[in-house]
């Protein structure tokens, strides 16, 4: 027989049993509801919050004093009703402990709150990894509630059990009633059965047998209490009899438990009729509910405050669809990917001659610095360098900027050490060799510069990588849906992968042939990514990826350790860059090659065989440091690649475009993921048109990563690097985008309408909210919600460039009233302006994708 230890078995009672159990799922709501509330605390004006914080509550006060009562009050007469009522109370604590976990967990690890419609990510293999980083969190967090419930358990079950005593007395009252009522008209009904005697689960508690013992010791020293307290009262001339000082002993909680109540129905009364307040007072279990019901575009209701700004419901009748403009070098016969448009009578087609909001620069001149340089410039081949989570400061590092003022005020001193600034001095090199920015607070003895254009000032169009790579490939606005619904839509403009396939169609047999490779060293089936660069041109068999690297069948093939949530560092794929520009030499063949890093992911790992440096003291700043250490390996490989161009003798015929897929706002909110994080940080990504043949200089304009397509082209017309039927298909291609050439000065303003150049960005995962910025206003950093329970957010960045006092709101007029009385009214018609704006360009989109939303379908990315 094993003889179980006496702690061991007292643990086991002090664990498993009711009170316990109950007050675990008292600490997971109310920690839930903590985070709920934290996550959107400057949605609601500081003294409201206070005000009504106790109101917040009430729906998880209810839930907990309903599982109370069917763990407790309501004793049914039949052992099945009693088993019924058990396992609701079982279920209803197992579905709010398990969301309460997850929302918790989540929050930690992110930064941000669960959005339960985007929980069948789960689903996908690829994805779980991610997930699974969380488990360390979700151990802590379960492990510190146990501990809180274990210490909380007899004072929690008894305090929430006053109050199911309370809500159980008018219906105990009522059966007692219509019992005495039943008895009276039937007097000599036959006596009922003895009620069923249930063992153990009748119990108030889950204690052993000695516990009526321990109960009748305390009710005599309960009594000789309250002898004790009356004698002590009737020294004041009151006579209080012991049976009085108990009654109102066992009355006082019930008494609390009424001023209580009392309290909350009058808050909850005096409470405005505020949305913010509404959402934060959604219970744990309820939000899953109330986050799938939320799809119904907000921005159709959209009230009017000034009338007269903006366009109002002026261009509610206008779309930018209509007959494709005519490119007659098109090859006839059989639709060629990218133009099927072109092949289908009647079909609709973005055409910029009818889009009220394109604005054009390609009748003005090149930009000053480009004057009589252009002709000088050989781009027989292409690259597209994307740069994985890279803010736009860090590439190049710079001291006295955000990062460099983050670590600086991590140590004691607020000091950073000299071996570690030395670190921070070569940390982007390179970064700073494509950029040609040197003024970055150190000292250098040389200042090399690769040339090329350097836009300090660019924004991207998604902070969700495939709806940014979309962005940037096809020259246009992503999809306004929730993670990679893109590749199965309609891409509504010629990708570049398309247009040079369609060159090589249309030219003839002499002419040299373009061939396009997408490579990364991170899993390319993830959110179906494979299917993305398939729609977007990519041929599958140039195309590469974690998994084609380690196949037997690879030509390179390694079998290096994953650093990060997908993939492996980037070196494998030098031999890959190499072959592709020697098959290109050996044919009289012309390379378009586009990759995306993988090491500046999340987790930020690098190498083993890389020596890792701590930047920054303490736990706080960790996570930026690793951060630091991936873009800096990054860098090093952004040399490797500079130096097997220049090896191939193809660098001075090699266009590179460095561009951030998008940022990180670990300086601005500590977060490193930019999952409804509409953070300036994850918008302003670098950007560089990189070119031994021009020269360096930087650009400060406000700029978008949709440009970068039609500057290509651009830029290959201006210096003569299309010839024959290849220049005519993008002389007539070019003008057909939606963005400005960055080879020319900025337009601001529509000169015929007075309309301004505005900018989206589609905040991941893709259909709860847009950042927008008008490039009149660049500093003006708004944020537009497009679905229920999300928030308009404003920031002015030249006064607060790190947005730690930004203006949100769940309401559109409250958040319109919130930036008038700090800004003026100006500010406050630019937002109503902008507003209008984004709710065209939101209907507009769907029209362009044929992605007509439903609000009562619910996305899938298998939709």
């Amino acid at each position: 027989m094993v003889c179980i230890p006496s702690w061991l078995t007292r643990l086991g009672a002090r664990l498993a049993n009711r009170p316990f159990i109950f007050t675990f799922a008292v600490s997971a709501l109310f920690a839930s509801k903590l985070a709920h509330i934290h996550s959107h605390r400057n949605a609601v004006a500081t003294g409201r919050l206070f005000t009504f914080f106790s109101t917040f509550f009430v729906q998880d006060i209810l839930v907990l004093l309903l599982i109370r009562l069917l763990l407790d009050q309501w004793s049914p007469r039949t052992q099945i009703l009693h088993y019924a009522t058990t396992a609701v109370a079982g279920l209803l604590i197992l579905y709010n402990v398990a969301l309460s976990l997850i929302s918790i967990t989540f929050y930690l690890v992110s930064g941000a709150e669960i959005h339960w419609r985007n929980l069948n990510l789960v689903s996908d293999p690829t994805s779980r990894a991610i997930f699974l980083s969380g488990l360390v969190t979700f151990i802590l967090v379960a492990s510190c509630l146990i501990v809180l419930a274990w210490l909380l358990q007899n004072v929690c079950y008894r305090v929430f059990g006053w109050g199911a005593d309370m809500l159980h007395f008018p219906w105990a009252m009522a059966r007692t009633a219509t019992n005495r009522f039943l008895r009276k008209r039937n007097i000599y009904s036959p006596l009922p059965d003895p009620e069923p005697v249930i063992a153990e689960e009748n119990q108030y508690d889950d204690v052993d047998d000695e516990a009526w013992l321990e109960d009748f010791v305390e009710h005599g020293k309960s009594q000789t209490l309250y002898s004790r307290i009356s004698q002590r009262v009737s020294t004041f001339g009151v006579r209080v009899q012991p049976s009085t000082v108990r009654r109102i002993h066992y009355g006082m909680p019930y008494f609390f438990w009424s001023l209580f109540t009392i309290a909350m129905m009058v808050l909850l009364l005096e409470r405005p009729d505020d949305r913010s307040l509404l959402f934060l007072s959604w219970t744990t279990g309820l939000l899953p509910f109330v986050d799938v019901s939320s799809t119904a575009p907000l921005l159709d209701q959209l009230p009017s405050k000034f009338e007269q700004v903006g366009i109002q419901h002026q261009w509610d009748e206008k779309s930018a669809l209509g007959e494709p403009p005519k490119m007659d070098w098109l090859p006839k016969g059989k639709p060629l990917a990218g133009f099927e448009d072109w092949y289908t009578p009647n079909e609709l087609h973005y055409n910029a001659a009818k889009d009220p909001m394109k604005i054009s620069n390609l009748d003005q001149p090149v930009l000053e610095e480009l004057k009589d340089k252009l002709k000088d410039v050989s781009v027989k081949h292409v690259m597209l360098f994307l740069l994985e989570s890279t803010r736009n400061d860090i590439f190049p590092f710079k001291k006295g900027g955000h990062m460099w003022e983050k670590f600086k005020d991590s140590y004691p001193d607020k000091k950073i050490p000299e071996d570690v600034e030395e670190r921070l001095k070569n940390l982007m090199p390179n970064a700073r060799y494509v950029t040609g920015d040197y003024d970055d607070g150190f000292k250098h003895d040389k200042t090399p510069k690769r040339g090329g254009a350097h836009f300090s000032n660019a924004y991207t169009s998604g902070t969700y990588t495939l709806k940014s790579l979309v962005g940037t490939i096809c020259g246009l606005n992503p999809l306004i849906a929730d993670f990679n619904l893109d590749y199965k839509r309609h891409i509504y403009q010629p990708c570049l992968p398309h247009i040079f396939d369609a060159m090589n169609k249309a030219e003839d047999e002499s002419a040299a042939k373009w061939k396009s490779y997408f490579f990364q060293t991170a899993m390319i089936h993830y959110d179906n990514h494979h299917k993305l660069m398939a729609a977007c041109g990519y041929p599958e068999e140039n195309t590469q990826d974690r998994d084609s690297l380690r196949s037997e069948n690879a030509k390179h093939r390694v079998d290096l350790e994953d650093i990060n949530y997908f993939g492996f560092q980037e070196d494998p794929l030098e031999d890959y860059m190499r072959d592709a520009f020697n098959d290109a030499k050996e044919n009289n063949g012309r390379v378009f090659l586009t990759h995306i890093t993988s090491t500046s992911h999340h987790a930020y790992g690098i190498p083993k065989n890389e020596t890792y440096t701590a930047i920054g003291a303490g736990k706080d700043i960790d996570e930026m440091s690793h951060y630091a250490n991936a873009e800096s390996y990054d860098d090093k490989w952004i040399g490797k690649v500079l130096k097997m161009l220049d090896n191939q003798g193809v660098a001075n015929e090699t266009l590179i475009v460095f561009l951030g897929d998008h940022g990180v706002s670990l300086v601005e909110n500590g977060k490193a993921s930019p999952y409804y994080n509409p953070s300036v940080g994850s918008d302003h990504v670098p950007l560089v048109f990189s070119h031994p043949s021009l020269p360096a200089f930087n650009v400060e304009h406000a700029v978008h990563s949709t440009q970068v397509l039609p500057t290509i082209l651009d830029l290959m017309l201006e210096s003569g690097s299309f010839e024959g039927v290849s220049r005519k298909a993008a002389e007539s291609l070019v003008g057909n985008y939606e963005g400005q050439s960055l080879l020319r000065p900025m337009q601001m303003v529509n000169n015929q309408t007075g309309q301004a150049q505005w900018h989206f960005t589609v905040v991941n995962p893709g259909r709860a909210m847009l950042n927008v910025r008008d490039v009149r206003y660049p500093d003006r950093h708004l944020s537009v919600p497009l679905i229920d329970n999300t928030e308009w957010r404003l920031s002015d960045l030249s006064v607060d460039p790190l947005e730690k006092d930004p203006i949100q709101a769940f309401d559109y007029l409250s958040f319109l009233d919130s930036v008038e009385k700090k800004w003026g009214v100006e500010w406050a018609q630019w937002v109503e302006e902008g507003a209008f704006m984004t709710r065209w360009h939101v209907q507009e989109n769907g029209k362009r994708w044929r992605y007509e939303r439903n609000p009562n379908v619910q996305e899938t990315r298998d939709q």
